[in-house]
């Protein structure tokens, strides 16, 4: 049912562009005060690290699970609204954690909670707005996401610095109970003629290979840094890439796939995707070890902290706007090669700012860094849709959205690993330790040039 007035579809724009919103938020400003949680609850960096990787992983493995159930029943306003409702309460109980575990705990519920709010926005976008209007829509989910990114860390620092780590939850809350009545009236309720009267089976084995091939890589690396790499851990890892196969193997033959891996046969759409993947992952790496050496080695306040850590994200916002006039001009592959160089640029300037101590380096690594993030995000994009077929194009925004949460939950994993084993314990990152990160990022950024230049384009974007 489309919404015709005016106020109404606005309405419905900025309230789809605020679940997104607190999505990204919650992804990028707990980064800056995981040093302040790990210090209040006596915890390691490395166990402080799921504080992040635990929201990131539930999100990415539930995502294209929610959207397929709004696919399937049709109740993509059920969804939306009670992802509203568990995050926000998911955020309160958060906020009251008392220990690291429940807190854990409690942003594994709370990105649940998200990828249901995240998975229906766009659809309440091209069910309820006309035609004309969608692209409007698009790009405030799109500007919501990018502010967010922005603004995490700033807004981290200066609530952990002058209340507590704990608001950086609370101020969820007011934000989800005005997003859950306006949902509440203003999303219209399912008419049951559109209701699907008999979907496919559902790919629920799909849906558990997925998870748990994520679940086991990370859980594996993490283990590994805190506990040793013991037998069971080692099994674990060995896990992941058994649990992928059986993942590739039954979306290929099932009739109506979480994820169609027919995808993945077009050439410049799998190395179009694994090079987006490095790229995320260096970037979510960076946002995840840096607070830890500017807080820890510079002795910086967070406030000062979180706003050195706005130089990424602001970065990224500021060469994704010119980047789509760009891939007129130059084409998509040009801009995703000259990403990986600006990239791999950045981290080889971090990893020699933190072995000279020099604070200046670390500001222009960290743009270098932000601009590679942002001159492939949309370019990529474009890239990965158009080369996949036309009947799959639904699909080819799971498969972005999919590998880009991954390559999230990759980067913190990564970093925390490489950082844990060039300090010497899972506990303080030591400056030798973030140079070890760096040089991880470095030759995870080559393998994206390497798989960007693979994805030759057939298509001009």
């Amino acid at each position: 049912m489309l919404i015709e007035r005016p106020l109404s579809q606005k309405l419905l724009m900025i309230l789809a562009a605020a679940a997104v919103f607190m999505d990204y938020l919650d992804t990028s400003i707990v980064s800056i005060a995981l040093p302040a949680i790990s210090e209040n609850f006596g915890s390691g960096s490395s166990l402080s690290s799921w504080v992040m990787t635990s929201y990131l992983l539930a999100l990415g493995s539930t995502l294209l699970l929610f959207g397929k159930l709004a696919d399937r029943t049709g109740l993509q306003r059920v969804i939306f609204t009670g992802g509203f409702v568990l995050f926000t309460f998911a955020s309160f109980l958060c906020g009251i954690a008392t220990d690291i575990v429940s807190l854990i705990g409690f942003r594994v519920f709370q990105g649940v909670a998200a990828a249901m709010m995240v998975a229906t926005a766009t659809m309440l976008i091209t069910l309820h707005l006309p035609k004309q209007i969608q692209p409007i829509g698009m790009g405030v989910i799109a500007t919501a996401g990018g502010a967010a990114l922005a603004l995490g860390p700033g807004i981290g620092g200066v609530l952990t610095q002058f209340i507590s780590w704990h608001w950086i939850f609370f101020i969820n809350i007011p934000v989800g109970i005005v997003g859950i009545l306006v949902a509440l009236f203003l999303i219209p309720k399912p008419d049951p003629a559109d209701l699907p009267a008999r979907p496919k089976p559902f790919d629920s084995l799909g849906a558990v290979y997925l998870a748990v091939t994520l679940v086991s890589l990370l859980a594996g690396l993490e283990l590994g840094v805190s506990e040793g790499w013991t037998g069971p851990v080692i099994l674990l890892i060995v896990l992941s890439p058994i649990f992928g196969y059986l993942f590739l193997h039954r979306e290929l033959r099932h009739p109506d796939p979480i994820l169609s891996a027919r995808l993945l046969y077009n050439r410049t759409v799998m190395w179009a995707a694994v090079s987006t993947l490095c790229i995320t992952l260096v970037y979510l790496g960076v946002i995840y070890v840096m607070p830890f050496l500017l807080t820890e080695e510079y002795l910086l306040p967070t406030a000062v902290a979180g706003g050195i850590m706005l130089l990424p994200p602001v970065a990224m916002a500021l060469i994704g706007i010119p980047a789509g006039a760009f891939v007129r001009r130059y084409g998509c592959m040009f801009l995703c090669n000259s990403a990986s160089y600006l990239l791999a640029a950045g981290m080889a300037l971090l990893g020699a700012a933190v072995i000279l101590s020099n604070i200046f380096l670390i500001f222009a690594g960290l743009v270098l860094v932000g601009l590679g993030m942002g001159l492939n995000e949309g370019p990529s994009i474009q890239r990965i849709t158009i080369h996949s077929p036309p009947e799959l194009q639904g699909s080819s925004g799971g498969l972005i959205f999919t590998v880009m949460n991954v390559g999230c939950v990759l980067g913190v994993a990564l970093f925390s690993v490489a950082a844990a084993a060039g300090s010497g314990s899972a506990d303080v990152y030591t400056p030798a330790g973030v140079a070890i990160a760096c040089a991880a990022g470095f030759a995870v950024a080559v393998i994206a040039l390497i798989t960007s230049r693979l994805a030759r384009d057939t298509v001009k974007c």
